[in-house]
């Protein structure tokens, strides 16, 4: 009765901080997209010839897409995105040339760790504006499709992965002359769920990088495409390395022999380095030390969780020579708990605080929540461990199952987690915040643009017409700025013509709030219209 209610109270733990701290969202890119060309809100005086795309990491381009789409949402073109020959964080697309009119660029491609990454933007052409904001949404972003898919894939391969590590791990130092057959279908299972996982990335990555939906997951035609790529090397890799492991699994019983010992751990660390390849050390700095962090955290969990799973699966692991002892499963498992417990904690919150740049805005990201929730799991399944230590102490077999079957639970529950981690940005994305409005005036309008409406540096970019979108003459239009909430004075927007009626300048928001700027338009000497707004800044 009293382990019903622990397991009850701890459920509700689990509910309440998945709850409160990993809200439902939409997983967001991991490569940020800095500016572009044309950059957003932009206005030009004629069509530009290319789209180029400026992101903070290096970018794949093998199933990248950009579409072009017109005011009313319809694509009028669709170009692949051609990484920068000098420089692999820019990406660039020719285009054909395009009429007068506002249009908004949807832009798809791979970041460095393997997600894919993708958002929208909207420039003008001439002084005819149209509102696109509902059109500029449109991102194609998977909410239940391949995104979901993945992280089942994911989850399936890390489990196999633990399975054999810790497996092989335990089922080698624990020598006995015949292994039993619940303990030889583990560690068999544990290659098929790796393995099968492999394949399934391998194939369906392609789809999932092109956005497709998850009745295409399945698409051969491009898996050629999907092994030029780095994520499609590493799963090749992966694949071949089970293959050799498969091969010494079926001589096991050779498993004290140096070649055996010396084949397996081998391919073992080589499955850990293809894991790390793939996903987000490759995209944190310090590279190599961000890889070493990530593969020794592997290593740590598997032989932790690993023999945990198999113990609690293989009753024959419980028994002991002696009655006076513990069986020698437990033991070992015991002592390499113990061992594998601070090297997690270590490298974990190493490799958290290289990723989150410090823990300063840790619950201002998904993964810095979700990350929270992992760790109080973690918390709890060491002291779940502490449990089972003084229950094998005291040889209370009864309360050491028990309790060993509720760690194999939050272990699961944990791996699961880790599988939604891997698919998340590390760091909060900040789009940049384009803002567009028409400020009317008398007989004349305004169009307003700024490349970002956030703290920090904006791009201004100001068109003057008749309310009726004819061409109005002014002899010149000047700009400036105030926060009345923080008695910030106004401040003069440096402007120049860039065109016919078309102004453009750069300024910077120093706090975010409600900001006025006020818009002076000069028709004549004696003839001046004031055009005013207030605009919202966000951090």
């Amino acid at each position: 009765m009293l382990l019903r209610k622990l397991i009850t109270r701890l459920a509700f733990v689990v509910v309440a901080l998945l709850t409160v701290l990993a809200p439902a969202q939409i997983a967001s890119a991991h490569a940020i997209l800095l500016t572009s060309e044309p950059a957003p809100s932009a206005v030009l005086d004629q069509s530009p010839t290319e789209i180029a795309l400026f992101f903070n990491e290096f970018i794949d381009t093998v199933f990248g897409k950009i579409r072009i789409l017109d005011s009313t949402g319809n694509v009028v073109q669709v170009v692949k995105p051609i990484r920068d020959a000098a420089n692999h964080t820019i990406v660039r697309a020719p285009i054909s040339t395009l009429e007068s009119g506002t249009y908004v660029v949807v832009w798809r491609v791979a970041s460095a760790d393997s997600h894919p990454a993708q958002g929208s933007f909207a420039f003008q052409i001439g002084n005819t504006s149209t509102d696109v904001s509902a059109i500029s949404k449109y991102q194609e972003l998977e909410r239940h499709g391949l995104a979901s898919l993945f992280n089942v894939i994911r989850w399936v391969t890390y489990l196999g992965v633990v399975l054999l590590i810790g497996g092989i791990g335990l089922l080698q130092a624990v020598r006995t002359d015949r292994l039993s057959s619940r303990s030889t279908l583990a560690l068999k299972s544990g290659w098929a769920f790796a393995a099968l996982g492999t394949l399934e990335a391998l194939i369906a990555y392609g789809p999932h990088i092109s956005g497709y939906k998850i009745y295409k997951a399945v698409d051969l035609s491009l898996l050629l495409e999907t092994l030029t790529t780095q994520y499609g090397k590493m799963q090749l890799a992966r694949l071949l390395l089970l293959g050799v492991i498969g091969a010494l699994i079926a001589v096991i019983q050779f498993r004290g022999t140096w070649w055996w010992k010396f084949g397996v751990w081998a391919s073992l660390v080589g499955i850990t380095l293809t894991l790390s390849l793939a996903g987000h050390p490759v995209a944190t700095n310090p590279v190599a030390l961000s890889i070493g962090l990530d593969m020794s955290h592997m290593l740590a969990v598997s032989l932790w969780v690993g023999p945990l799973l198999i113990i609690v699966y293989d009753r024959n692991m419980w028994l002991a020579t002696d009655e006076s002892t513990s069986a020698p499963s437990l033991r070992w498992f015991s002592r390499t708990a113990g061992f594998a417990v601070p090297v997690i904690v270590v490298t974990g919150v190493i490799q958290a605080w290289l990723m989150l740049d410090g823990f300063g805005q840790i619950l201002e990201s998904r993964y810095g929540r979700t990350l929270i929730v992992k760790v109080c799991l973690v918390v709890v399944l060491i002291a779940l461990g502490a449990v089972s230590r003084v229950a094998m102490q005291r040889k209370q077999s009864g309360s050491l199952r028990q309790s060993m079957g509720i760690e194999v639970l939050f272990g699961l529950i944990i791996l699961a987690l880790t599988s939604t981690l891997v698919a998340m940005p590390p760091k909060g994305v900040l789009e940049p915040a384009p803002l567009s409005s028409t400020i009317f005036q008398g007989q004349m309008i305004v169009e307003l643009s700024l490349t970002s409406a956030r703290i920090g540096q904006s791009e201004v970019h100001m068109v003057v017409a008749r309310a009726d979108g004819t061409f109005v003459q002014i002899e010149a239009a000047t700009a400036r700025m105030s926060m009345p909430a923080r008695n910030i004075p106004n401040g003069p927007i440096v402007l120049e013509e860039t065109g016919s009626n078309h102004f453009s300048g750069v300024t910077e928001f120093a706090y975010s709030g409600e900001w006025v700027i006020e818009i002076l338009v000069k028709q004549t000497a004696s003839s001046t219209t004031l055009f005013k707004i207030a605009v919202e800044i966000k951090k």
